[in-house]
């Protein structure tokens, strides 16, 4: 790779830009610019290339930008760059040119974003600063401009973070849920189908019946079938929710189910970061009204809502006396629809925790700790 830097080896940023092109294994052609600038065609090339403005590009700390009046924004691009041509001193560095793109960097790490990836190891700074790791991997920015961050709350995801989570080894938990109470529920019947598929992968699997399951706060919460359901929704690590399309939306019966199931119980939140895959029957070819009203549930149950859904226009047509359903285009959405939900539950599950710890709510367990242990009187 052919790497341009247009360098001052009297400025500690472009040091620091040349060493980490060196430390990633490139020799790159270095222009000490102040003695052989770049053309003007070029300076302006490079310039639009990095994103930025001809006055971005003006360097104004130790050059005679004030007494050539520089600060008057009324001055075209044309005067800027004239100016920057005949000093080359206001022509901020070091700018690099790769073939990945180019960069005016400033601090000197943005040069990682042009270059190939780092070696597996260390990169300081000359003022001592880590910027890669023994790993090879580029270090967090500082967030000393963030001043609304609170520093001690403040957790940069890293890789090695979901190293270190418990593996579980019990098989994966789903929970079916359907929206029907039919004695032929085609949403039911799509749910067994869906059961057995998860069965065979190797997964254990519930199907709540909603059958009995009063009406939201028609009951209070100890009902046995409300308890029956929330039971379950602690246990499970996925769920699926297949309903009809009743007007246009998913059905009362589904909806009720999941209205049942709180955002937390206590400590403890039932559906937060666990999988979700969607199913509807009898919408029509093109209807995808009730999964869309079902992916917006599953966002505000904070659930991982897998990407692929299942629609089953007609399902009166695709099942036979027994109940089974049909060879189609239809089930084989199905088995990928269950396959893709219990490949993001194996990813999910052992991090689920992690995934979900919030900076917001870290913060505010802080806040509620602090008011609780300095309260001057009980």
């Amino acid at each position: 790779m052919h790497v341009k830097i247009f360098h001052n080896p009297d400025c500690g940023t472009s040091r620091n830009t040349l060493a980490l092109i060196r430390h990633v294994g490139i020799e790159p052609e270095v222009i000490e610019y102040l003695n052989s600038p770049p053309a003007r065609d070029e300076l302006r090339s490079m310039i639009k290339k990095a994103g930025l403005s001809v006055r971005d590009a003006l360097r104004q700390k130790g050059t005679p930008y004030a007494e050539l009046g520089l600060d008057n924004l009324a001055i075209d691009d044309d005067a800027l760059l004239d100016a920057m041509m005949a000093h080359p001193i206001l022509i901020n560095r070091p700018f690099v040119i790769t073939p990945i793109g180019t960069r005016l960097c400033r601090p000197s790490e943005l040069v990682l974003d042009i270059l190939p990836p780092s070696p597996a190891k260390a990169f300081i700074k000359e003022e001592g600063e880590l910027v890669i790791n023994d790993q090879g991997q580029r270090v967090s920015h500082s967030i000393d401009g963030l001043p609304n961050i609170s520093k001690e709350l403040f957790r940069p995801p890293q890789e090695a973070d979901f190293l270190v989570q418990p593996r579980a080894s019990h098989r994966p938990r789903f929970l079916l849920l359907y929206g029907s109470v039919r004695e032929r529920s085609f949403s039911r019947l799509v749910t067994m189908e869906a059961a057995r598929l998860l069965e065979a992968m190797g997964g254990e699997v519930r199907i709540f019946d909603p059958r009995g399951l009063p009406q939201p706060d028609s009951e209070t919460d100890s009902h046995p079938k409300v308890q029956e359901l929330r039971d379950l929704a602690q246990w499970a690590e996925g769920m699926v929710w297949c309903s009809p399309e009743r007007h246009g939306a998913m059905t009362s019966i589904l909806k009720a189910q999941i209205d049942w199931i709180p955002l937390s119980i206590g400590a403890v939140r039932p559906t937060q970061g666990k999988t979700l895959a969607v199913m509807q029957v009898s919408g029509g070819s093109q209807s995808f009204n009730a999964v869309n009203q079902m992916r917006i549930l599953g966002r505000w149950m904070r659930m991982i809502t897998i990407p692929n859904q299942s629609s089953v226009a007609k399902a009166f047509l695709e099942f036979d006396d027994a109940g089974r359903m049909k060879p189609s285009a239809y089930y084989d959405r199905i088995v990928d629809v269950m396959e893709e939900l219990f490949k993001f539950t194996l990813m999910t599950r052992d991090v689920a925790d992690y995934l979900v710890d919030r900076y917001s709510e870290r913060k505010e367990s802080a806040d509620e700790l602090s008011k609780r242990v300095n309260q001057v009187s009980i």
